[in-house]
């Protein structure tokens, strides 16, 4: 099985409340795009009363401290500490038969970025692997959940409105987009971002998904009318990004002055994106960012 095990971004983020379980309440939109790491599997099928077992190959195509970030972690490290092993570890009880999986994975996706990374990959993985267990879709949501709270929405296929910790999900229609992913040499610790936003604890207030976004966010979602978007889907994080990397926040200004349409933090970073009108615009932007920020890595994406 070859397949592309993809990023994506955040289109708006709201922290409303810390819950109870000491974990976060969130409102996003997810959007997957088009940049990902490439994953090939392969399975066989294991003689009776043998154990399943998993093989990693991996090619590293991450740039700086984020290199050595994924060796450690890789069949060249303790493979034991990889997402993963770890989603096999939780697989292989509900498998009906022994299996022994192969993968091939090229890694493009940056931890520390805000746009899935690992999480990516083990959804990717579990997705391919449930057809051979018995687990019910609310189930496979469940496994994927204890994984990481992104790990659900790489179970989906299209666009979703998150809730919950990120498990609840609802699909969404997002209208087509040009976009350019800035990689900064730099992460944001996701941890001490939420701490930085120094949420109450709050009791868990009853509405359906939906009912948080207006219909006229939800039609602009849909026809890609991005410029009302802009202040009115934020990222809650950018504020702390901000105050932590300056950089980041002229990024953001860079991002507006090439011509973009929408630009925010994905998830709680370190990548920003700009959305772009059209091919040409998005190819013209990229020249001009790339020279303004000749220590950021630019990828351009379609989602």
């Amino acid at each position: 099985m070859k397949f592309i095990s993809p990023g994506k971004i955040n289109i708006g983020l709201l922290v409303p409340y810390k819950r109870e379980d000491g974990l976060h309440e969130i409102r996003s939109v997810f959007v997957p795009i088009s940049l990902g790491d490439p994953m090939e599997i392969e399975i066989k099928t294991l003689s009776g009363g043998t154990n399943s077992e998993i093989h990693l190959i991996s090619e590293n195509h991450l740039q700086g401290y984020r290199y050595s970030k994924f060796e450690e972690v890789s069949e060249r490290g303790d493979f034991t500490r990889n997402i993963l092993y770890k989603a096999f570890q939780k697989l292989v009880t509900y498998l009906s038969h022994p299996v022994s999986i192969s993968i091939h994975l090229q890694k493009y996706l940056p931890p520390e970025g805000g746009i899935g990374g690992g999480s990516s990959n083990a959804g990717s993985f579990l997705k391919e692997l449930f057809p051979l267990t018995k687990l019910s879709t609310e189930e496979q949501i469940s496994l994927a959940k204890s994984i990481g709270a992104d790990v659900p929405f790489f179970l989906q296929t299209s666009a979703c409105f998150v809730s919950g910790i990120g498990e609840v999900l609802e699909p969404i229609s997002v209208a087509k987009g040009k976009g350019i992913l800035a990689i900064p040499p730099f992460g944001l610790s996701t941890a001490s971002m939420y701490a930085g936003l120094q949420k109450s604890l709050q009791k868990p207030y009853g509405s359906q998904v939906w009912k948080s976004l207006a219909e006229d966010l939800i039609r602009s979602l849909q026809v890609g009318d991005w410029a009302y978007l802009q202040n009115r889907l934020e990222n809650e994080f950018e504020k702390i990004a901000f105050q932590t990397q300056p950089l980041l926040k002229e990024l953001r200004l860079g991002f507006f002055e090439s011509g973009a349409v929408y630009a925010s933090l994905s998830g709680s970073g370190s990548c920003f994106y700009g959305i772009y009108p059209s091919d040409r615009e998005r190819d013209e932007a990229l020249r001009i960012v790339s020279n303004r920020f000749p220590d950021m890595e630019f990828r351009t994406f379609s989602f």
